[in-house]
């Protein structure tokens, strides 16, 4: 799914592209799928008070997860935290400032979830970075950037520019990519050709591997302080097993962080994501999960919600110590689909501040000294 701002790349949520994969979730054929943005009018967001039962009358005990973090592995990557789990968000700063709000004080996200694309214009990146810096200028200074870079023209159809990356028609737009995160002045993660396996991206295995070695090359010459993620799409491309994967693999000397993306409360208990965990730390890399929120299933029915999805996300982070960075998208995707013009709207709203059961089990939990939150200052 392709959200564009004067166009840049803002999200990339692999499943628009792969409404079949959703069936089981929702529970029909293709032809059958349903939207609610027909439905859905734009409004302000309600206030975090307006959730839907008072915390007062909420039993912490009905929403322990009942499983012990274990202690993390330490693979000595760029920005990984020795023992702890980053938490992070986004993906619009609103959106950011709002779950940070909900997640109560000394929670803070540390990373924030950003998108540009290389396959637009250099300006176009370099405006980019001039929001970023104007955004990151309102959050704690401790804040990482993750952020996602693609390069493909029309997600929609597919259209790739691996190969003219790697041709070089997109070195100034890498240049300018570079020039911006280098004004950060920050460390930073960089998920370079994230879901890279997904068909909407369109990107071939070899070209793909070229562009990311090249992309990389620039940030360390760049010296831009940038911990490059290797993420795959997950779930939403099928699980790939490593022997198709390890085609898109650009090499450890340039990945130093493996990533994938989880949405579908299905994908939480499928033995391939523990392959790819696996696999993870065979090649002693830790592993980000870039993307994630509570589609289909929402918060609004409270401890449902908590039981289906959250409960066992966090039981996921918990139970294997790859796992050292994870971003939720705390979004109504209703609202999105209307003012970005996709077609997510089914998808529900996950934002945790919406319902007091699923706000005050994320609380508890973020609170478990495994969690390594921003000082907030």
């Amino acid at each position: 799914m392709k959200l564009l701002k004067q166009g840049i790349c803002l999200s990339n949520i692999a499943a628009f592209f792969l409404f079949s994969l959703l069936l089981h979730a929702c529970g029909g054929s293709s032809g059958s799928v349903q939207t609610t943005s027909s439905a859905v009018s734009i409004s302000s967001s309600p206030s975090i008070s307006s959730v839907s039962s008072s915390s007062s009358s909420i039993d912490p005990t009905s929403l322990d997860i009942n499983v012990a973090p274990i202690a993390r592995n330490f693979y000595g990557a760029m920005h990984e935290p020795e023992q702890g789990i980053l938490h992070g968000a986004g993906q619009d700063i609103e959106g950011f400032k709002d779950y940070a709000a909900a997640v109560g004080p000394g929670n803070h996200p540390i990373l924030y979830m950003t998108y540009v694309g290389l396959a637009y214009s250099p300006s176009d990146v370099e405006w980019w970075g001039q929001e970023l810096i104007h955004e990151l200028s309102s959050l704690p200074a401790d804040v990482i950037p993750q952020i996602g870079v693609n390069f493909t023209l029309d997600r929609d159809n597919g259209s790739g520019q691996a190969a003219a990356l790697v041709r070089g028609d997109y070195d100034a737009q890498i240049a300018a990519l570079v020039k911006a995160i280098k004004k950060l002045n920050r460390k930073n993660f960089v998920r370079i050709g994230y879901e890279f396996e997904g068909s909407w991206n369109g990107y071939e295995a070899k070209n793909y591997v070229l562009a990311y070695q090249k992309i990389t090359k620039a940030l360390r010459d760049g010296d831009t302080n940038s911990a490059t993620v290797w993420c795959s799409a997950g779930g939403f491309a099928g699980f790939w097993p490593w022997s198709m994967l390890s085609a898109y693999y650009p090499g450890d000397e340039y990945v130093d962080w493996f990533g994938i993306d989880i949405f579908d409360s299905q994908e939480l208990f499928d033995p391939r994501l523990v392959a790819f965990l696996q696999k993870a730390d065979e090649h002693k890399k830790p592993v980000m999960i870039g993307e994630t929120s509570a589609i289909l299933v929402g918060t609004f029915q409270g401890q449902d919600q908590w039981d289906s999805w959250f409960r066992p996300f966090y039981r996921l982070l918990y139970q294997n110590p790859q796992i050292k960075a994870f971003c939720y998208i705390s979004w109504d995707w209703a609202y999105w689909a209307i003012r970005q013009n996709f077609n997510l709207g089914y998808w529900g709203d996950a934002r945790i501040e919406k319902n007091a059961y699923v706000n005050v089990g994320a609380r508890q939990e973020l609170k478990k000294s495994i969690f390594v939150h921003s000082s907030g200052k």
